[in-house]
């Protein structure tokens, strides 16, 4: 680390020096080493250190009262890439709005609670949020609303179809190609996938324990065919994310293959 060490080595070549500066008097050296003197106490944290180090603030719980904004319109299946709301209303956040009853338009933040709930479920179904973020976020705003509502019931119901178990990650044999660990992590990142690792990642891990063991007939294939197995209403939870995953690691591979 030859920067880090000539920095270190140039500092000692500063200070206390027994020449002459300017036609001074000489620079007398201190009675007692420098590596005996008593340190300087740390500076305590100003108020800016403490904000840095303070965590975020919780959310403030929603009043109950009804927010006088309209609810947004769904724009599922009309292929909108900027539409603030678009999900499948069979999903489970979906049929958790169906049944809000009038909480759906419960004001949280001043927009309705529909509003709010319907573009957690649009930044999932298209991609601008994991479905792992997409859960922890409805847990917070479902924690704000009134205890005993609708709406918190209705959250809550969504949440117990979404959610799965903080399982460990599967291990990976050595010599995985990468698109296929890459593709391991992702899936096991999926709360849908740890709570149904039977549909999609236990079988990849069979492909994966096959190609450690050096069978590899079929195994892009066998990939490929992972792809759309859960149903489109799913989107809230990740099923878009899943075949998007796959599809990564299946463009890889064959791009890999190519470069052979």
């Amino acid at each position: 680390m030859g920067g880090r060490g000539a920095a270190f080595g140039k500092g000692g070549d500063h200070g206390g020096g027994g020449g002459f500066t300017g036609g001074g008097p000489a620079q007398v050296e201190p009675a007692v080493p420098a590596t005996e003197q008593p340190k300087a106490e740390p500076e305590t944290a100003g108020p800016e250190t403490e904000a840095a180090a303070a965590p975020p603030a919780k959310p403030e719980p929603v009043s109950g009262q009804m927010s006088d904004q309209p609810v947004l319109e769904n724009r599922w299946g009309l292929n909108d890439p900027d539409a603030e709301v678009a999900y499948h209303d069979d999903g489970p956040l979906g049929t958790a709005m169906k049944y809000l009853g009038q909480d759906a338009l419960m004001d949280v933040d001043g927009q309705p609670l529909a509003n709010v709930a319907g573009r957690l479920a649009t930044d999932v179904s298209l991609g601008r949020r994991t479905a792992q973020e997409g859960l922890d976020d409805l847990k917070v705003l479902r924690d704000r609303l009134p205890e005993g509502s609708q709406g918190h019931r209705c959250l809550s119901q969504a949440i117990r179809q979404m959610d799965g178990p903080d399982t460990p990650a599967p291990k990976i044999p050595d010599g995985t190609p990468e698109p296929l660990a890459k593709l391991v992590r992702e899936l096991h990142a999926v709360p849908l996938v740890r709570r149904e690792p039977e549909v999609e990642l236990e079988p990849l891990m069979t492909i994966v324990d096959n190609l450690a063991a050096g069978r590899r007939a079929r195994a892009r294939d066998e990939l490929q065919w992972l792809r759309n197995k859960r149903h489109e209403s799913l989107g809230d939870s990740g099923k878009f994310e899943i075949d998007r995953a796959i599809a990564r690691a299946v463009k890889a591979l064959d791009d890999e293959r190519r470069r052979r």
